[in-house]
């Protein structure tokens, strides 16, 4: 059993994660050594033919996951996330990949984190953000759902707080962002394709075809077109059900599970006026130097 970091926010409630250095893992029994684990990702070998889809958590990396997988296979057919073979922070040192087949794994992970091979074998990577407004809400209403260390149990004011002044699961949302920016802009020739989420909520097809251009797959129009109503939201949330309600020691018995709504703007129905003046006020000053841009609504 893995020994978590175990601190309190100011309001007094716990907070779990896995110590993995300046990593902050959710606290998952998956990894018994987070720091460990972080220099096993390191070295994890890689194929040219992999693709890494990565972002700040609830940016639309199961979503996307699915997508490129489809795009891979040139197929519709869904299939359920193994997190001990598709997701880099739950790898085990044991893995050895098949032989052949394209992978997409997708990762929380900042760059630097990646495995080593991601630059060596030039492996592109599909970089996601979405609007922090959202993924402050769509955390919360995940955390809320899970149980024992994996959860959050304090109230949302409570939690809005702790997101803005100092993050959760892989730390701040700002620096988390604006680290990726920094990496991005230091690998110009590497293959980084920036998804938005809000961008592949309002125009599934014209994104999924950017990513097929991306991807070199040369997909029909046809076949994209079927990803895009194969991978709505409202589908996803569907096939994932049955996942959520096998996972009983992580959810608790009503769970939606990773798919809630899946909305932009959604955040109108949590932030005070009083939260969201304070949230544009940090928002201005850390992301001054950002070349990003979000739709809220």
């Amino acid at each position: 059993m893995p020994q978590f970091l175990e601190l309190k926010d100011k309001f007094g409630n716990n907070l779990y994660f896995g110590n993995g250095g300046d990593v902050r893992f959710a606290a998952t029994p998956l990894i018994s050594d987070f720091r460990q684990q972080l220099k096993d990702v390191r070295q994890l070998e890689l194929r040219t033919d992999d693709v890494i889809v990565v972002g700040y958590p609830k940016s639309g990396n199961h979503w996307h996951q699915q997508i490129i997988r489809m795009l891979q296979q040139n197929s519709t057919e869904y299939h359920p996330n193994t997190f001990t073979t598709e997701v880099l922070e739950y790898i085990p040192q044991s893995y050895r990949p098949p032989v052949t087949g394209p992978r997409v794994f997708f990762s929380h992970l900042c760059f630097r984190h990646l495995p080593l091979q991601v630059l060596e074998k030039k492996v592109k990577v599909v970089h996601l953000t979405r609007n922090p407004k959202d993924t402050f809400v769509s955390m919360y209403a995940q955390l809320s759902e899970m149980k024992n260390e994996m959860g959050y149990s304090g109230t949302w004011d409570q939690f809005f707080q702790v997101m803005l002044e100092w993050g959760f699961w892989h730390g701040n949302y700002f620096d988390h962002l604006l680290d990726w920016e920094r990496e991005i802009e230091a690998h110009p020739n590497h293959a980084i394709f920036v998804s938005n989420f809000e961008d592949m909520k309002r125009d599934p097809l014209g994104q999924i075809e950017k990513l097929n251009k991306f991807l070199g797959l040369e997909r029909s129009h046809q076949m994209c077109q079927d990803i895009a109503d194969a991978c709505n939201i409202s589908v996803m949330r569907e096939k994932e059900e049955e996942q959520v309600r096998a996972l009983k020691q992580v959810y608790k018995a009503d769970a939606v599970g990773i798919y809630r709504k899946g909305e932009i703007g959604d955040w109108k129905n949590w932030f005070s006026p009083e939260q969201n003046e304070q949230f544009d006020e940090v928002y201005r000053k850390r992301m001054a130097e950002s070349k990003s841009t979000f739709v809220f609504e």
